[in-house]
């Protein structure tokens, strides 16, 4: 993926990590003029992905890598989170009365395409998600 603009940052491992990852993320896809639909779905994608590294067993000072990249050339916008967690994320299929596991269900649907691969130096995983990304275009004024 060609990337012509990108952000990285890390995370405490606790719940108030979420509504951060978030808070960048429209930040940042603001000042690239990425289109609101596709905001407000990587928000949700990011906010998954985010939550099911929070959940990995892995010890409490690690912390959660995301990066946010854009590739206009190539129209995607990539969201990565890594996490020093063992074990790779599985799409579940949680029963009609089940409260979760229906995270990587979600990313599946709202996503391009997404994936998982081990972290450089084998401790760990980044999972990512490809999402179709167009920049907003400007509005001709008042109707």
């Amino acid at each position: 993926m060609a990337v012509l603009r990108q952000v990285t940052f890390r995370l405490s491992r606790r719940r108030s990590s979420v509504p951060r990852a978030r808070a960048v993320l429209h930040a940042v896809l603001g000042g690239w003029c990425i289109d609101q639909g596709t905001l407000d779905t990587a928000e949700l994608v990011l906010s998954e992905l985010v939550t099911n590294a929070l959940r990995a067993r892995a010890p409490r000072d690690r912390q959660v890598g995301v990066r946010i990249a854009h590739s206009a050339e190539e129209g995607l916008l990539r969201l990565e989170v890594s996490d020093a967690g063992e074990g790779l994320p599985e799409v579940q299929s949680p029963s009609e009365g089940e409260t979760g596991g229906r995270g990587l269900l979600l990313v599946d649907a709202l996503t391009y395409c997404w994936g998982v691969h081990e972290r450089e130096g084998g401790i760990g995983k980044t999972v990512w998600a490809d999402l179709k990304a167009t920049e907003a275009t400007a509005s001709s004024g008042p109707v």
